[in-house]
């Protein structure tokens, strides 16, 4: 009984495994003298510098040494062996990235050591995958309407947003072909294409737009690949607060508007924050944010109500152009004038009529306008908790996130209900994720 249980706890969570593998970075390298020849057993350090988190190995046979599943960040490498200057360069990585750091060691005398501050490859060739970075520098000092970072993606070249559509087309695909990763995690929903919801704006380090030939480890999907990684805590404590107020008072009055007339309702807030910082100095973080929305916006609806003649049978009024002919159901001849004798009106469907509106414009079809306001309340949190289990380096992060939005559109009708056409009601929306990662670095 016990295998079983095995197997199937083992297909339920590989999936998952493999979903996660996108969200982190790798560092790879060769180390070499002057001459070109390689250099075996050379002590390499990795050092994260937000965390002070250590990662250590040696060069093997062929002068080669690597540093998977690291996470998104800025770290340093030091490379040290008897008898050469002592090698310190800084290296940012990003989700999904494989970055190639090749060093030359050259003899030293008694105790120098070679620094270089920035050693970014122009050109790399470990991957045919084009990507392109928007970091949080980026995202901070760029002003988004609505605080939705999918915007940014067309600043990638090849990509672009389609008029009043929130997601992209990458390299001429369908907006709905693309993959979405948070933290290594898809989270689109089942239908094609829709994300389940968006996190907050200061919560993010950075996200790449992968546009042509992506890796074999993304599937799922034929389009680009969105791949977004969350900020986590440091060894500093550190936060932002924000607030953003849209009101009718602010805006300016409609040039062609009668002077007397008053400005359409616009309300809306957006007010939250994010705070990250140490629990156990260089070993366990923590990283929360919160985001709210209020939004107030006055919408008129215009709609199709019964006409006084109509509520009496009476349905002589054109409708399109024309006069539509009523038929009795009994002879199937037209009625007389096409008006229904006040005797073969039912009493229940009189009933039905007489709670719909009277028109307040002319006509028997657009003849009923209402003015209300739209709701959209939105509240969504996230909480992240990074540990670093061991010495060696083996990291762990677990992020809970929630988001709940409330719609509720203006409805044709005083009472709530729908016109004859039909019209979507309030709508209740409410999605969680969960998301954790163990990352071991193994050695012989």
């Amino acid at each position: 009984m016990r295998a079983p249980i095995l197997l199937l706890f083992a297909l339920l969570v590989e999936p998952i495994a493999l979903a996660a593998q996108p969200a982190s970075a790798t560092i790879i390298g060769v180390v070499r003298d002057t001459t070109g020849g390689v250099i075996r057993d050379a002590g390499v350090q990795l050092v994260q510098r937000a965390t002070q988190a250590r990662r250590s190995t040696r060069t093997g046979d062929a002068g080669t040494y690597a540093f998977p599943a690291l996470p998104m960040g800025s770290y340093s490498i030091r490379i040290a062996y008897p008898g050469f200057r002592e090698h310190e360069q800084a290296v940012r990585v990003y989700a999904g990235e494989v970055v190639r750091v090749d060093v030359e060691l050259v003899p030293a005398t008694l105790g120098e050591t070679v620094t270089i501050v920035d050693g970014a490859p122009l050109v790399r060739t470990e991957t045919a995958a084009l990507a392109h970075v928007v970091d949080r520098s980026l995202i901070a000092a760029l002003p988004l309407n609505g605080r939705n970072f999918v915007t940014l993606a067309a600043l990638a070249p090849g990509v672009a947003l389609p008029p009043g559509s929130a997601f992209p087309r990458i390299n001429g695909g369908r907006p709905r072909t693309n993959e979405y990763l948070f933290d290594g995690i898809s989270v689109l929903q089942p239908e094609p294409g829709q994300v389940a919801f968006l996190p907050v704006l200061d919560a993010i380090e950075a996200f790449t737009i992968e546009r042509n030939s992506p890796a074999a480890e993304f599937g799922r999907f034929n389009g680009g690949v969105v791949n977004l990684t969350t900020r986590s805590g440091t060894n500093d404590v550190s936060g932002t607060l924000f607030g953003f107020v849209r009101h009718e008072a602010l805006n300016a009055r409609n040039y062609f508007a009668p002077p007397d007339t008053a400005k359409p309702l616009f309300r809306r807030t957006q007010a939250g924050g994010v705070l990250g910082g140490p629990i156990l100095r260089h070993r366990t973080f923590f990283f929360g944010d919160y985001q709210g929305q209020r939004q107030n916006i006055g919408r008129t609806v215009i709609s199709t109500v019964p006409t006084m003649l109509q509520r009496q049978g009476v349905f002589v009024e054109p409708i399109g152009g024309r006069v539509p002919v009523i038929y009795d159901p009994v002879t199937r001849q037209p009625f007389n004038g096409n008006t229904i004798p006040a005797d073969r009106l039912d009493p229940a469907s009189l009933s039905l009529v007489a709670r719909y509106p009277l028109p307040t414009s002319p006509g028997a079809a657009n003849n009923f306008r209402r003015t209300a306001m739209e709701i959209n309340d939105q509240d969504q949190f996230d909480l992240r908790l990074d540990h670093r289990v061991r010495n060696a380096g083996d990291l762990a992060f677990t992020r809970f996130s929630s988001f709940r939005d409330r719609f509720e559109p203006v409805s044709p009708l005083p009472d709530g209900s729908g016109a004859v056409s039909g019209t979507p009601g309030p709508q209740r929306t409410r999605a969680h994720a969960f998301v954790a990662s163990y990352a071991a670095a193994l050695s012989d």
